[in-house]
């Protein structure tokens, strides 16, 4: 199949056995045994843009679907830390946060952890100014960056 990864802004060919599908969070999941990476894998349906089928048949691992967590923290992780204000509270409900704390100004302190960045970037993008960044310090920049380039390509 070829595949959108968002988080690398990449397509790339995949051949994978499907296991489930399911609907999480909005969106429609595959989860499958990914051939180039030897291991489980889940898949936004959404971001599959082609696919051939190979003809093999293949014995099913028994991969978690539905109900598995949709993110899996891993030791290269980058901590982020965001204070959402009323109208982004959402993001604590919507996103696995590894702590959050109430502060007195009603704001809810959250730390996310993060594989890459980049999808970060974007949430800010929908939840600013809402959102404020503590950690880690140069994503205000990138997240500057990514509203000016934004800005240059569609006015």
């Amino acid at each position: 199949m070829e595949y959108y990864a968002a988080s690398g802004a990449e397509t790339t060919e995949r051949e994978i056995d499907p296991e489930e599908v399911f609907f999480a969070i909005g969106n429609w999941y595959v989860t499958a045994w990914d051939h180039r990476s030897g291991s489980e894998r889940l898949f936004r349906a959404d971001r599959i843009h082609a696919t051939t089928g190979t003809g093999e048949r293949f014995e099913p691992r028994g991969l978690q679907g539905a109900g598995r967590p949709l993110y899996t923290p891993g030791r290269d992780d980058v901590r982020v830390v965001l204070r959402l204000g009323p109208e982004a509270r959402w993001v604590a409900e919507y996103y696995e946060t590894a702590r959050e704390i109430e502060l007195d100004d009603g704001r809810l302190e959250v730390e996310l952890p993060a594989g890459r960045l980049e999808w970060v970037e974007r949430l800010l993008l929908r939840v600013w100014p809402d959102a404020e960044v503590v950690e880690p310090a140069d994503l205000n920049d990138r997240v500057r960056e990514l509203a000016s380039r934004t800005r240059e390509r569609y006015g």
